[in-house]
């Protein structure tokens, strides 16, 4: 296919290891229980523009007994121990162990369970800010905290806030779907990272002078799905208050592409496969079966994961992924939705224009191809599923007037099967998301390329699009889109909502389906584009929204 990899656009922004320290150190931050940990300051972005302003920064703090030896493939519990003296938090942590062609910098461990806070410099940690908890994305399979410039998002924010980034175990060791370890209660043990750290924060997050009940937990892709999966988690009845204020889901929701069921046959494939790897035996007892695990190279273990992944990547079926009927996933995201059955926080749901067009493969030629790619994808669907699809996505090579004929360095079907997965993954789950939520939602499609690779104009403004916007990059094709962007998501940060101190002469964003964001009856999202930024009516392929959200049809697309 005639397009780059997403882990190299990714890298191509993000350059290298954080630089840009100047001679004054951040305060000393104590944790109460564990120690003391001298930051660092940052005069310069991760890709080595300078900062608008100076920024305090704790680097690679542990927040939890690390998973390694027998706490391998467990649950974490426990935070750190304590330690005398002060520690030095001047440095990245390492990242979670992954494929290494991937990550653009780092040393890999499973001793990753760190985190990094950013704060404006010189303000006194005795004023507690509103912070942004980022959840990074990499189809729960890749990257790390770093991949989110916490430094930048703050230096550029007009108002004092705060972002925390911060790592969690990924594919095979933090998401090993299996009947093994469904009997052995040890399934989604990434998400149970994100809940443990969010639980952690509550406690420790003033020591850097944030505060605790102004927690913003946010995501990009698999982040975001991490997000919602915590957000939308209450059913009605979750433990005590929650644990943060407010969300942005940017490119993902509860509904997001598929999570299939333990019991799919391709993850026990994937499991027998990484045991056999691994000289491990898959119908030892269950003891020795985990011992085994505990007990294999790190490095075979990552590289045999790493292989099974990039195996998979093509066909969209992506292994080592969390499953629902399993902790912090307890119910499938349809049902919850359905249900009404969650905190009613303020959220903002953002999708790209072009979604599917870093993922999709563009060797499919022909209309059996398409339909047999959805067979394969989500074997529950049946034949008037089929042919309702093929109705709402009409074939390109049999219809010239199709608004998927337009032509690109790919095969024929490749707009048609872009567009169709935009739908299903990213799109209608959003719609989905800000009609079930209601009241203080806010959506967003971004329309603005993030790459110059996307100046050929086939590849639109495809998945991730907008990541470096967030944190007002300098080194994206469009700055002032940039500026505008981060305004309006550091106002959520501070404020609770976008508009308060959203950037100079940008329009106002309406509330979704509140009486601002529901004009002729339509409802209202913000566009942001070149010099175009405004709102539209949310009008676009409803149809096709109705069939990939339809509830009926919910557990044959396995979401």
């Amino acid at each position: 296919m005639v397009q780059p990899s997403l882990g190299a656009i990714i890298s191509s922004v993000l350059l290298g290891s954080i630089g840009g320290f100047d001679s004054s150190p951040a305060p000393v931050a104590n944790l109460t229980g564990i120690g003391q940990h001298r930051g660092t300051r940052l005069s310069k972005s991760i890709s080595g523009f300078n900062l608008a302003n100076p920024v305090d920064a704790w680097l690679g703090i542990d927040y939890a007994l690390q998973p390694v030896g027998d706490r391998r493939f467990a649950p974490v519990e426990q935070p750190p121990e304590r330690f005398d003296g002060v520690r030095d938090a001047t440095r990245f942590g390492p990242i979670c162990t992954q494929d290494k062609s991937y990550e653009y910098a780092g040393e890999q461990s499973e001793a990753c369970l760190n985190f990094n806070v950013y704060r404006p410099a010189g303000v006194p940690l005795t004023q507690k800010l509103p912070t942004l908890v980022w959840i990074h994305g990499g189809a729960f399979s890749l990257y790390s905290g770093r991949t989110m410039d916490g430094g930048s998002f703050v230096a550029s924010s007009d108002q004092p806030v705060m972002v925390v980034t911060f790592n969690y175990r990924l594919n095979s060791l933090g998401f090993l779907p299996s009947g093994l370890f469904e009997r052995l209660g040890l399934l989604n043990l990434g998400l149970r990272d994100q809940h443990f750290f969010l639980q952690f924060l509550q406690t420790h997050l003033p020591a850097f002078g944030g505060d605790p009940a102004q927690i913003t937990l946010g995501g990009l892709s698999a982040g975001a799905h991490s997000a919602a999966f915590q957000y939308f988690h209450n059913y009605g009845a979750d433990e005590g208050a929650p644990l943060f204020a407010r969300a942005i889901l940017q490119s993902g929701a509860v509904t997001a592409r598929a999570f299939p069921d333990v019991s799919h046959p391709r993850y026990e494939a994937d499991f027998r496969t990484l045991m056999q790897h691994v000289s491990c035996d898959a119908d030892a007892d269950d003891e020795q079966q985990l011992a085994c695990l505990r007990a294999a190279p790190i490095e075979e273990i990552e590289r045999v994961s790493s292989r099974i992944y990039a195996e998979a990547e093509s066909s969209l079926s992506w292994p080592w992924q969390p499953v629902p009927g399993a902790p912090r996933m307890e119910r499938r995201g349809s049902r919850v939705l359905r249900q009404r059955s969650f905190h009613r926080l303020p959220l903002i749901t953002t999708h790209t224009t072009d979604e599917g067009k870093y993922y999709t493969p563009g060797h499919l030629q022909t209309n059996d191809e398409f339909l047999r790619f959805w067979q394969a994808l989500s074997p529950g669907l049946n034949v008037t599923d089929l042919a309702i699809l093929n109705e709402l996505y009409p074939d390109p090579a049999a219809h010239p007037d199709s608004r998927w004929a337009r032509g690109s360095p790919n095969g024929t079907q490749y707009d048609r099967l872009s567009a169709a997965w935009s739908d299903m993954a990213y799109i209608c789950p959003s719609r989905a998301t800000a009609e079930a939520t209601g009241g203080e939602t806010w959506r967003l499609r971004f329309d603005t390329p993030g790459h110059p690779l996307e100046a050929s104009g086939w590849r639109g403004v495809p998945h991730a699009s907008d990541a470096a916007y967030l944190w007002n990059e300098p080194g994206v094709p469009f700055p002032e889109v940039a500026r505008e962007y981060h305004a309006y998501m550091a106002s959520f940060v501070a404020a609770g909502e976008p508009n308060k101190f959203r950037g100079e002469g940008a329009p106002e964003w309406p509330r979704y389906g509140g009486s601002e964001g529901a004009r002729g009856g339509c409802a209202q999202q913000l566009v942001v584009s070149p010099g175009r930024t405004g709102t539209e009516c949310d009008d676009v392929r409803v149809r096709h929204c109705a069939f990939w959200n339809d509830e009926e049809r919910a557990g044959r697309l396995q979401k």
